[in-house]
């Protein structure tokens, strides 16, 4: 009996331990201490290319991005400071047929070449000169480029150009390639293996087999004598996020320091702090805002008084108090985020004219429907003026996606009034094919970032362009995210002359808050709700995280501008 005993407990421990194997975080080929790991939802195929020129060139949330790859200048988001990082500004011509572009000295790519005007000029002559490659959208209106000296490019334009500045920007679409490496290679083939880049890590190693890339710390960074500034990890570990269940067990041990939030979600947040202390809060407002979009080329979404009736059955209060992927989020009725950066756009007028009519209110959503002959029968059932059955097509992802969240919100709130909302719920790939050829009513769905990384509201306002819409059932694939196929003359107007003028000049402004208010009066989408994020980071290793108390810098860890992040980094003890 006590042999059997002393057995039985022997398997007891065999089988916890067996059991808990699964959950334990990797070991890492470097120090944890000295290491910075975070995590992607992308599982790695691409393990030895940089290449931005042809598709699958590159590999995302392998840290190239974030860590090695460096712009020539970035917004902070958080604050509205632009941050010249390898140049020290531009000037455009008067007549804006030419932009000088000053390159700062002391800049070096990792292999210790200095990085110079004569880069740029390679990278921009590749994409001229080689018009299927990725990117030669962009130049598209660039009639030469030159070297004025080692530090100066002077880009010269077919038209006049009021935004080019912004192609070598952060997610800017330029990105520009060292010419020493590149020159002579055929852009379409060469690897760029291990890549020579500015940013403040080289490349280390990758394991296919824990599916992890490795970066290590630049000790001759060029930023580091310039501006005094170099990452406190001397490591970066990418990795691709494990189940659920193992994720919160290592975030819980230490084992990663910065979770990816689309995956890591609020419930696995309040599960980690219950067991650890190491828990730094980050919340945030991502590049959108959510909401949903007519399809504006189909009856009765083809109305825009119909437009603004069902908009009216929108309890944002109520949405952003239920919130799903964070303690709290935010009504809103801007289709972009409430980031410091773009309060210039949120102009008071605007605000006065239409913030007190997106609300909630049901009683006017029903009488302007009767107004325009959508009047309930005995069965309470509302019809169209013609007598047919009133139904919508409300698309979304699948749940847990948001868009589910609030499709099923409306089609509530539409049934109260009398119409049938039939929510369709496809996969993603499905959802793209059934907006860019218009087989929706009513679409749930991020709004367009078209005003976010430019900070300017020409490009947002540009989506919505009659140009861009096609008739239903042919394929889309500009204009705003959900395709729309909004037509307003009005709108188109305002939006050309927006396209010649200085976004810097007081009168840019002017027309920027008529074409606004175009928007807002045609009401192609709706804005819910700040899509909000917490970026959760643990402290058990690293101090300087960016919190909701101190904001310095956009918390995102797959953003490019993450490093300037790992510059305030120092070790926990």
């Amino acid at each position: 009996m006590k042999i059997l005993r002393i057995f039985l407990i022997f398997s007891l421990i065999l089988s916890l331990l067996t059991i808990s194997l699964p959950i334990m975080a990797q070991e890492y080929p470097v120090p944890r201490n000295q290491a910075y790991v975070y995590e992607t939802d992308t599982k790695y195929t691409v393990f030895d290319k940089a290449n931005v020129f042809v598709p699958r060139g590159t590999q995302w949330g392998s840290g190239w991005h974030q860590v090695a790859n460096e712009w020539d200048w970035y917004i902070n988001y958080a604050t509205g400071e632009n941050i010249y990082w390898r140049i020290t500004g531009w000037k455009y011509s008067r007549d804006r047929l030419e932009l000088r572009w000053f390159v700062r000295k002391g800049v070096t790519w990792n292999d210790g070449t200095p990085y110079t005007a004569h880069d740029i000029v390679f990278t921009i002559e590749t994409l001229m000169k080689n018009p299927d490659l990725l990117g030669t959208v962009h130049v598209a209106n660039v009639k030469s480029v030159t070297a004025v000296d080692d530090y100066t490019v002077s880009i010269k334009f077919k038209n006049p150009e009021y935004r080019f500045h912004h192609k070598l920007r952060m997610w800017g679409g330029i990105t520009v390639v060292a010419k020493h490496k590149w020159e002579g290679k055929d852009p379409r083939d060469y690897a760029n293996w291990p890549p020579v880049e500015t940013g403040p890590y080289k490349f280390h190693s990758y394991n296919k087999d824990l599916n992890l890339f490795i970066w290590e710390r630049d000790e001759n960074y060029w930023a580091k004598k310039v501006f005094g500034v170099s990452p406190g990890p001397k490591y970066v570990i990418c990795r691709m996020a494990p189940p659920p269940d193992i994720d919160l067990a290592d975030f819980i041990r230490g084992g990663v320091d910065a979770p990816l939030p689309h995956i890591f979600t609020w419930e696995m947040i309040k599960a980690a702090q219950k067991r650890t202390e190491n828990v730094v809060l980050a919340p945030y407002m991502d590049a959108v805002s959510q909401g949903f979009t007519y399809n504006c080329a189909k009856y009765p979404t083809s109305l825009r008084d119909f437009r603004w009736a069902i908009q009216y059955l929108a309890n944002r209060e109520l949405l952003a108090k239920t919130y799903p992927m964070a303690e709290k989020s935010y009504p809103t009725m801007w289709p972009w985020p409430d980031w410091k950066a773009l309060d210039k756009w949120e102009f008071p007028e605007i605000k006065t004219k239409y913030g007190e009519m997106l609300k909630y209110d049901p009683k006017r959503a029903e009488a302007i429907l009767d107004r325009l002959g959508f009047k309930k029968g005995p069965d309470g059932k509302r019809r169209t003026p013609k007598g047919e059955p009133l139904s919508l097509v409300l698309l979304t992802r699948p749940a847990p996606d948001l868009g589910y969240v609030h499709a099923k919100h409306l089609s509530d709130e539409l049934a109260k009034i009398g119409i049938e909302g039939i929510i369709k719920v496809v996969d993603p790939g499905m959802f793209g094919e059934l907006v860019n050829t218009g087989n929706y009513d009513i679409a749930f769905d991020v709004l367009d970032v078209a005003v976010s990384f430019p900070n300017d509201i020409y490009p947002f306002l540009d989506t919505y362009h009659s140009r861009h819409a096609k008739p239903l059932g042919e394929y889309q694939t500009t204009g705003d995210r959900m395709k729309s196929r909004l037509k307003s003359k009005e709108l188109d107007k305002i939006t050309e002359t927006l396209a010649t003028m200085d976004p810097d000049s007081s009168k840019y402004s002017l027309y920027a808050r008529r074409g606004l208010d175009l928007w807002f009066r045609e009401l192609p989408s709706v804005p819910l709700v700040e899509k909000m994020f917490v970026q959760v980071f643990s402290d058990k290793y690293w101090k300087g995280w960016p919190t909701e108390g101190n904001m310095y810098h956009v918390p995102y860890q797959w953003w490019p501008s993450f490093i300037f992040i790992l510059f305030k980094l120092k070790p926990a003890s």
